[in-house]
């Protein structure tokens, strides 16, 4: 295995762990937690991403490495000075990111050979990636227009970003609450789309996988 395709899966790993961490640690107690911590956290993310498009011809690679780096400044420095200026140019980076390695991740996934763990993991950071890239374009909305969203009185002050992340989970795995709802037509649509792949994403996925696997260990000649 070259060194490329080691530093990809191991990316797949960490960029599974740095989600889950990220979403179901992080996010519930934002602000309990450190200031620092999440955008160290966001930062390792977008270094994972990197590593994962490492496997990727030059032109890719560039691009993603070019758009991580950039996301990791702008993310660093709204962090110190938080302006709605870079507010919107960090989540339009970050959306673009995500989205470009989404692509990438999912492509390591379906591509031919024998299912390994990495994969798995690579398949489950895909649907969690979703959420994360979801979670971003609701911002982008709320920032644009502040009354795309009605939000509860939360006994905990929590971010824009993470009470986003929070729906588009809930959204994407059809056990919405109906604590944050959507109101505005762009909102909406983001919201019912997302309902849509989070019923069709793990069907298709798994279809492709389980296949794969069966085609992979059936023997030669049958």
């Amino acid at each position: 295995m070259s060194g490329r395709q080691r530093a990809g899966e191991w990316g797949l790993r960490a960029l599974l762990i740095l989600l889950v961490v990220d979403i179901f640690i992080v996010a519930p107690i934002a602000q309990e937690v450190t200031s620092v911590v999440r955008p160290v956290v966001h930062s390792i993310i977008l270094a994972s991403g990197i590593a994962i498009a490492s496997r990727s011809r030059g032109t890719i690679l560039a691009v993603v490495g070019v758009l991580g780096v950039a996301g990791i400044v702008t993310h660093w420095t709204y962090h110190d000075h938080p302006t709605i200026v870079l507010q919107r140019a960090d989540t339009a980076l970050s959306l673009t990111f995500t989205a470009i390695v989404t692509s990438l991740t999912l492509l390591q996934v379906v591509r031919a050979g024998p299912i390994t763990v990495h994969r798995i993991e690579g398949a489950v950071a895909a649907y969690l990636l979703v959420a994360y890239a979801w979670a971003l374009a609701y911002q982008l909305v709320e920032l644009s227009d502040p009354s795309s969203f009605s939000f509860p009185a939360a006994a905990v002050p929590q971010t824009l970003r993470f009470r986003l992340l929070y729906f588009s989970v809930t959204t994407l795995t059809s056990v919405s609450y109906g604590d944050i709802l959507p109101l505005a037509p762009v909102a909406r649509c983001l919201a019912g789309l997302e309902g849509v792949i989070g019923q069709l994403f793990p069907v298709l996925l798994l279809s492709r996988l389980v296949s794969m696997e069966l085609s992979f260990r059936k023997p030669i000649g049958c």
